[in-house]
């Protein structure tokens, strides 16, 4: 996210500045007439001069200056609300943080109400399905880091006027989180969720939404010629990967993208490529998890050998590498199943080897299941005294009291020890305990979180006793990012904002 501030009054310089001391990763533009300090930039006169230079250079923009003058300025500039950047207007006063564009798919709605938190307004968000609080066909799953997919952008208008006007619709879901649903309200009556894909079939549907990993469908929807369809592809699938000593990125990314195809799996839906650690520093691999923008994890050898789920072990690789699997054993782990959707396939490219296999992660239900309240039964616990606790690297303590009262925070708990699943760091020396309280007695920060370092660390970490504050307004990435930051004992200050740390007095 590149995020510019632009300011035209003096009023608005000053609310500019106070932007960047709790947003460092701003680039403040300031008109002429006034000084800039440090790392701010002066333009000059007219806006949309300084516009036709700045404007595509960044995702974000905020105007501290009216609407009326934004749209004057902005208005011809805009070409297509998926690509167009974000843009949110304030008033000079700081009354008001209104999303002008990109509320969705931009992220405007979230800058406005970041914004307006820090400068202490009111956000202004007139995104049909926000106002209505219903769901948004086109960001429901961007929170979790799902894919819309391209072939289906020209029903995203159709099915979203059928959300908003309460019109039936379909939701079939067959692979990926379940906790797409944030608000607290139950799923309006007239969204119908479902797992049986032979719905969209059937002539009274109209409209749809449809989450899964899998391709192939079209024979199967083509029975419903009229049905408006929204495709959302959810992070699910672990793909192993074996292959022989510097194996090219063409070969990896052409042999992939063949298994993929070869079992109606979608690209997008590709949760983390997995191999053994001896594959840790194969370039190509690396190279085609960067192009993906995927992770690329490496198992050791006595991990994968006690994999349950194999289906295909070799001697031939066991004598090679020291395990009887590398593809279907590395995929097995990575996704924490015992069993394999695909089992292992081979390749041969350009006189280079290489096999794949492929896992479909499980998410558990969220504790609330789409706004109607659950009770959670566990089985019995046999107490055991004397048996040691689990050991952790960090203990993350999350508040769900009601006193906070922040819609969507119930059940973050439960949704951060996914993310830990997805991250390899629910189990093993790098885990990381996560607990909920019902009150960290300090309300006011709304939806804190204290850290504890367990004690396998040696030292005092510098995120020992850290307090976070509305942590409920972190992103799927950026739980990830301070996931691997504790992992690895860095800052996390080098990670997040400064606007989510809470200071704590000086001892007396």
């Amino acid at each position: 996210m590149t995020i510019a501030v632009h300011a035209i009054t003096k009023n608005g310089v000053a609310l500019g500045r106070r932007l960047v001391e709790l947003m460092p990763e701003i680039e403040l533009f300031i008109a002429d007439q006034f000084p800039v300090k440090g790392d701010e930039a002066g333009f000059s006169l007219p806006l949309s001069s300084h516009f036709d230079r700045q404007f595509d250079r960044f995702s974000h923009h905020v105007c501290l200056f009216s609407v009326g003058i934004a749209a004057r300025v902005i208005a011809p500039r805009l070409k297509d609300k998926r690509s167009d950047p974000a843009v949110v207007c304030v008033d000079e006063q700081g009354l008001h943080a209104v999303a002008f564009c990109g509320g969705h798919r931009g992220g405007a709605n979230e800058l406005c109400e970041r914004v307006a938190y820090i400068l202490g307004g009111q956000a202004v968000v007139t995104t049909a399905s926000d106002c209505a609080g219903t769901l948004s066909a086109d960001m429901m799953g961007a929170h979790l880091g799902w894919t819309l997919d391209p072939e289906f952008e020209k029903s995203i208008t159709p099915v979203s006027a059928a959300i908003v006007n309460a019109e039936p619709v379909v939701i079939c879901q067959l692979s990926g989180e379940q906790s797409w649903w944030r608000l607290p309200e139950a799923l309006p009556a007239h969204l119908e969720l479902t797992s049986d894909i032979g719905r969209l079939q059937q002539q009274e549907v109209r409209a749809a939404i449809l989450i899964s990993d899998r391709t192939g469908f079209e024979a199967e929807l083509a029975l419903n010629p009229q049905l408006e369809l929204v495709v959302w592809r959810p992070r699910s699938l672990y793909i192993g990967v074996g292959c022989d000593r510097n194996t090219p990125q063409s070969v990896i990314e052409r042999g992939l993208a063949q298994f993929m195809a070869d079992n109606f799996l979608a690209m997008d839906s590709i949760a983390s490529l997995a191999s053994i650690d001896l594959k840790a520093d194969e370039s190509g691999i690396i190279a085609a998890a960067g192009r993906l923008q995927r992770p690329f994890k490496t198992f050791t050898p006595q991990i994968l050998e006690h994999v349950t789920g194999i289906e295909n072990p070799s001697e031939t690789v066991k004598r090679c590498v020291g395990v009887s699997s590398v593809a279907e054993a590395a995929c097995l782990h990575a996704s924490g199943q015992s069993r394999l959707l695909v089992a292992k396939c081979k390749y041969k490219y350009e006189g280079f080897n290489m096999t794949l296999a492929a896992c479909r992660g499980e998410f558990p239900k969220p504790e609330s299941n789409h706004g109607k309240k659950q009770l959670r039964c566990h089985k019995p616990m046999k107490a055991c005294p004397n048996r040691p606790i689990k050991h952790y690297l960090f203990h993350l303590i999350v508040c769900e009291g009601g006193r906070c009262d922040v819609p969507g925070q119930t059940g973050l708990a439960h949704h951060l020890r996914t993310l830990l699943k997805r991250c390899g760091l629910a189990r093993g020396d790098r885990r990381i305990k996560v607990s909920r309280s019902h009150c960290l007695g300090c309300c006011r920060k709304r939806v804190p979180m204290v850290i504890y370092q367990g004690p396998a660390l040696a030292e005092l970490s510098v995120n020992h006793g850290l307090w976070l504050k509305r942590v409920d307004k972190l992103s799927d990435e950026q739980w990830q990012a301070l996931f691997e930051a504790l992992a690895s004992d860095t800052s996390l200050k080098q990670c997040l904002p400064a606007e989510y740390f809470s200071p704590l007095e000086p001892t007396p």
